[in-house]
């Protein structure tokens, strides 16, 4: 369960588990500090962990702040470039006269992306369509090809919009991605899932999970701080 605290002006959203048996205290994508707790632990216990990592906690989000400004808003005008698999295509509207004689919606052709001028109002909601279709496809396929090495078999897979985070694994077993994930490379879309499949056996960010991490990708230190320094990038 969630709770907030107060703590000399933070505001520190508490996670409970039944099933925890260490402390995680993290900043979350949206600039968020969260910790992660056993369930037994007092309200007391956790303000004087809290205060303990303090300086911590402010140099993490001075340095979330300075890098979370990320690209302006996409405008759906020709020349506009758009991420697909880690590499930026340029966008072009065409005429309806052209749209009549092939797509009428969002295509990708010869390096380029080409949407109907009658649709470009449309063009956010379009292009988000476009991505969940790729993505659903892309990350089963990655699914299946690194299953074995996380020795993890997902119950089922999702694609949808997570908010700040990339990725999560429910306690049945399901793992979700957001529809973002296609935009990345694929090096960056591999350590996605196997985080995923990594917290299917261990539901935090425990000693043990990045363990299981570690030995699936002895890199895994670098993508995060890849993440850390690019993700923002990768939006639309």
């Amino acid at each position: 369960m969630s709770e907030h605290l107060k703590i000399d002006g933070l505001t520190v959203e508490v996670r409970r588990s039944v099933r925890r048996l260490s402390v995680d205290l993290t900043i979350d994508r949206g600039g968020g500090v969260v910790i992660a707790v056993p369930d037994h632990l007092s309200v007391a216990e956790i303000e004087k962990i809290v205060r303990g990592k303090q300086m911590w906690i402010y140099t993490a989000l001075g340095r979330k702040e300075a890098t979370q400004k990320g690209p302006p808003p996409k405008e759906f005008v020709s020349g506009e470039g758009f991420y697909y698999l880690g590499r930026k295509y340029r966008l072009k509207l065409v005429s309806d006269e052209a749209a009549a004689n092939g797509s009428t919606g969002l295509v990708l052709k010869d390096d380029r992306f080409y949407l109907p001028l009658a649709k470009a109002s449309k063009g956010r909601d379009l292009f988000v369509e476009w991505y969940c279709e790729r993505a659903a496809e892309w990350i089963e396929r990655r699914v299946r090809a690194l299953k074995g090495r996380m020795a993890a078999e997902p119950k089922a897979i999702g694609i949808r919009d997570l908010g700040f985070r990339w990725g999560s694994c429910t306690h049945t077993g399901k793992i979700l991605f957001h529809w973002r994930t296609i935009l990345l490379p694929p090096e960056r879309i591999d350590y996605l899932v196997m985080h995923e499949l990594a917290h299917i056996h261990e539901h935090n960010h425990s000693p043990a999970f990045y363990e299981r991490l570690r030995r699936a990708s002895p890199d895994h230190k670098q993508h995060e701080d890849w993440f850390r320094r690019n993700g923002d990038l990768y939006s639309l």
